[in-house]
């Protein structure tokens, strides 16, 4: 867990780069590179990373992107990642370990689960230089919130939806929540600051209640529903008190990556 000093930190540092570098709000991530005379090749590692920084012998810093991963120039998932390994090179704790070689570099996988600092850090940073917070807040979305809301940053600002609904829970306009969940299998969550401190109906790396739209998607035949569902808040958590508002759910499905991104909110 980053703490909040820290978050505040890095993001005043990716937000001062991100602002520098960007075009029609899109993060301009080789001329990043380019500007810290940052080598960056794409090529072909098959499983055994997404990413990677190096540093030579000469003290020069190199970007390894795995094709085979999917970690294509112009792919959101590419550009999250080219924006993580930079990352380790723009956090001063990270690269200056591995231009003394007192760390050996190590190659990033893609794993919003993993309890690892130095990765939870270059993810954060990721997300704060792809959106930054004065350009992300600067979309006009409108005062309804639907998944449209999170497709149309996303779509602004060339990123994932599970990155934007990362960001848009820290950042956002409206309170959210956001479940990733695989094989009816809930992987983990998100929540907005001021979301409802209240238990899930299951907990991560169990089934998903059955009365949820996701839990539904995954238990029964034809139940792939996309437009926004009204929910009662009991479907997903062990309520504490009621919201007087119209609890909403509305599903991404990632057919390419197996994943549903869940967004629970209210009126």
């Amino acid at each position: 867990m980053i703490s909040e000093e820290r978050k505040t930190k890095l993001s005043k540092q990716a937000n001062f780069i991100a602002e520098e570098f960007s075009s029609d709000h899109v993060t301009q991530l080789d001329d990043i590179a380019a500007f810290e005379d940052i080598e960056v090749y794409y090529d072909h590692y098959e499983d055994a990373f997404d990413g990677m920084l190096v540093c030579d012998e000469s003290g020069n810093f190199h970007i390894h992107l795995n094709i085979d991963r999917g970690n294509t120039p112009h792919s959101r998932r590419g550009r999250f990642t080219f924006a993580h390994e930079l990352s380790h090179y723009f956090i001063e704790e990270h690269r200056e370990p591995l231009r003394l070689g007192k760390v050996a570099p190590h190659g990033s996988l893609h794993d919003f689960e993993h309890n690892d600092e130095v990765e939870d850090e270059a993810d954060y940073f990721a997300s704060c230089l792809l959106m930054p917070t004065k350009l992300f807040r600067a979309v006009p979305t409108g005062r309804a919130f639907s998944l449209g809301t999170i497709i149309k940053l996303s779509d602004s600002f060339q990123t994932s939806v599970l990155s934007t609904v990362i960001r848009f829970a820290e950042i956002g306009t409206h309170i959210i929540c956001g479940v990733f969940s695989e094989k009816n299998i809930m992987k983990w969550f998100v929540k907005s600051n001021d979301f409802p401190d209240w238990a899930f109906r299951t907990k991560v790396h169990k089934p998903l209640p059955p009365t949820t739209v996701a839990g539904e998607f995954f238990t029964k035949i034809d139940a792939k529903y996309t437009d926004v569902e009204n929910i009662d808040q009991d479907d997903w958590f062990y309520s504490k008190w009621t919201v007087n508002s119209q609890w909403h759910e509305q599903c991404y499905y990632s057919d390419s990556f197996g994943y549903v991104v869940s967004l629970i909110w209210f009126d």
